[in-house]
């Protein structure tokens, strides 16, 4: 299975792009779940969610949609809150998996953040304190992007993040299923932008479709060794993410 989705849905600017410009925006994520399969959030890198709002999301999207969580920044950091704060947050997000519509949460990590011993085992205890809840890392150091370190992420069944674009432009995109979630994001092609640290602009950027037919393979191959694929378009300015998640379903469609 495959759901095609993207990160946040709540942009003024993709009213005309994206939404109907009459569409109220309370009724923005009803009408994204018409539309996409899943979608990642990454508000709650910065707040814990409040239970109302967790149940605001179950009540107000429809077919199923699949969420994914980006995990609060104490969380990443190896302190001695990260367990005590993963637990209050797989707490609250826990009425979202009783009800089926969460897929996972994801982590960062920073490129000083190598595969060595002590960082897996933060890793582990990291997925433990989350008590059942699926655990997506997404690494900025290429050491994690090799067979070796797939072996030990898929030895404890944590998923990998596979991410095209972003800083990791000039490496090809490592594509590997190290759990029963597969996790593909698609950052933008804006390298200057993402190397400068140009936080708004670095997003903006509209993939061809010829440059996402080009993934199409390494993402069934994800699908055939995974329970479910996520392919997340992150390139959210001026809606096109929502632009090329609508590309990205054509051209699974026409696949089949």
């Amino acid at each position: 299975m495959i759901l095609v989705g993207t990160g946040g849905f709540q942009y003024r600017d993709w009213t005309r792009v994206f939404y109907p410009a009459d569409l109220d925006p309370s009724l923005r994520l009803r009408y994204y779940s018409r539309h996409f399969g899943c979608c990642e959030l990454n508000f709650t890198c910065y707040r814990m969610p409040e239970y109302e709002a967790i149940q605001q999301l179950i009540e107000e999207s429809e077919r199923n949609l699949q969420f994914v969580f980006r995990v609060p920044s104490k969380m990443t950091d190896g302190g001695e809150e990260m367990a005590e704060v993963a637990q209050r947050f797989a707490a609250v997000l826990r009425p979202l998996e009783e009800a089926g519509r969460l897929s996972g949460v994801i982590a960062r990590f920073p490129p000083d953040f190598g595969f060595i011993r002590d960082n897996f085992h933060l890793l582990c205890r990291l997925q433990d304190s989350l008590e059942g809840i699926r655990l997506v890392a997404e690494f900025g150091c290429p050491d994690w992007l090799t067979p070796r370190a797939a072996r030990h992420l898929a030895a404890r069944e944590i998923a990998l993040a596979c991410v095209d674009g972003g800083t990791s432009l000039r490496e090809k995109t490592f594509y590997c299923a190290t759990a029963p979630l597969a996790y593909v994001r698609f950052q933008g092609r804006n390298e200057s932008r993402w190397i400068q640290g140009d936080g708004s602009g670095r997003h903006d950027y509209l993939y061809s479709r010829a440059e996402l037919a080009a993934a199409l393979p390494e993402i069934r191959r994800l699908e055939r060794e995974s329970e479910r694929v996520l392919v997340v378009m992150n390139n959210h300015w001026r809606g096109q993410a929502a632009i090329n998640a609508q590309m990205m379903l054509e051209l699974l469609a026409r696949e089949q």
